[in-house]
């Protein structure tokens, strides 16, 4: 099995031009990307569009993959940690925590391209870096004036052609659920073995790789926005065992939810 761990990019940034992801991949930090063409994604297996012109904000611990390949792309990184200690409108961290794509018009001031060729070097400085700080000061002024003005909330709707798309919709929407292959391929009225050939042909991952994802992904929201005892989180998030829910969850997470609850609880 291919190690998906979420990796955290860091608070990064970036201009230029990107291929195409032929594989979904993930890591905790929240994702703003805007490009003089439209972005098309695939977000849980749902396909979703960042018009030109536009920023695009979501969380990127849920697998996602660029379709196409843009000549020009501008995007930066915050890991949620980091995002927590602002104390971000709690609506706005919520939405994205459960899976919305948040849009806003780049002609409202958020103009990304000049800013990201700026911090791509003032972010790479050391931290005591005074034009490292200042950067880190405008990335959280600029997720202010996205949370205070974005127009439209786009949740990643089923807009995949062909059964793949529909599968992880199904898997996304039903993680929680003690659902196995066959419930997968049903849902689509396919052969069991025909449904794993197309979805991992489609993704880049099993249809068993890509639910325990969305489980992972599912048990850090809960951890990160409720209280919930640890042992009901992981039964929340779709897990049948405690030993399962943290053997997967330190795996792909680098820490127990435990520990990971407090390190985020605490920036």
């Amino acid at each position: 099995m291919p190690d998906d761990r979420p990796e955290w990019f860091g608070l990064a940034s970036f201009r230029g031009a990107v291929p195409a992801m032929f594989a979904a991949h993930r890591h905790d930090d929240l994702e703003v990307n805007a490009s003089p063409s439209p972005l098309t994604y695939l977000i849980d297996g749902r396909q979703a569009t960042i018009p030109a012109g536009s920023l695009g904000l979501f969380w990127a611990a849920r697998p996602h993959r660029l379709v196409t390949a843009v000549d020009e792309v501008s995007w930066v990184t915050v890991p949620l940690g980091v995002a927590l200690g602002w104390s971000l409108p709690g609506g706005f961290i919520g939405s994205l925590l459960a899976g919305d794509l948040v849009l806003v018009s780049e002609q409202a001031g958020l103009a990304l391209a000049p800013r990201a060729e700026l911090w791509t070097d003032a972010l790479a400085r050391d931290p005591a870096d005074a034009e490292r700080r200042a950067a880190e000061l405008e990335v959280e002024a600029l997720l202010r004036r996205i949370a205070a003005r974005r127009t439209e909330v786009a949740p990643g709707h089923p807009g995949v052609k062909g059964a793949a798309g529909a599968m992880a919709a199904f898997i996304s929407e039903r993680a929680a659920d003690d659902i196995r292959v066959d419930d997968v391929a049903r849902h689509v009225h396919l052969h069991p073995q025909y449904a794993m050939t197309l979805f991992r042909r489609a993704l880049g991952i099993t249809v068993g790789e890509y639910l325990l994802q969305c489980r992972v992904a599912r048990a850090q929201r809960l951890l990160l926005t409720t209280d919930l005892p640890i042992a009901e989180v992981g039964f929340a998030a779709g897990f049948r065992s405690q030993s399962q829910f943290y053997a997967r969850f330190r795996d792909r997470c680098g820490a127990p939810p435990a520990a990971y609850r407090r390190r985020l609880a605490g920036v």
